[in-house]
Formats: structure tokens, sequence, C-alpha cells
């Protein structure tokens, strides 16, 4: 979120892409320790779909603001 909102006051389009970049990754390292934790027997199988399906939504989400973003530049 803080990544998001620090591209977002960003006023070149370059380092708002590279805020929401990060964001994105982000998610990636979420989804990935969530495997460590499922793997670990921190948490069940049942709280790992929970956990994953919102983080997936997120990641989504930001590929959509890495698109517009890029098409504004683009445009």
């Amino acid at each position: 979120m803080t990544n998001i909102a620090e591209g977002f006051e960003r006023l070149h389009p370059g380092e708002k892409l590279q805020f929401y970049n990060v964001a994105r990754a982000s998610c990636g390292e979420v989804r990935s320790l969530s495997y460590v934790m499922l793997d670990a027997g921190y948490i069940s199988p049942l709280e790992h779909e929970q956990l994953l399906s919102p983080v997936s939504q997120v990641g989504r989400l930001i590929n959509g603001l890495l698109r517009t973003t890029r098409a504004r530049i683009t445009a």
C-alpha cells in the first residue's frame, strides 16, 4: 500500500511505474511466503487459500494500474 501511495505522489511517470512495480513484486513476496508458512505448518490449507485470494486480487489491481499508467505515458 505504501509503495502505491508513494508512486501516486510522484510526478514523473517513470517513477510512478517504478513504485507500482515494487508493489506488484511485494504481492509476489507475500504469495511466496504464504507457501513457506503453509509448508511449515504455521497456517492451514484453508487459511492459505483465504490469504491467497485477496493477494491475487490486489496483484490484478496493481497490474491494471501499471497498464493504465503505461497507456497514459505512450498516449
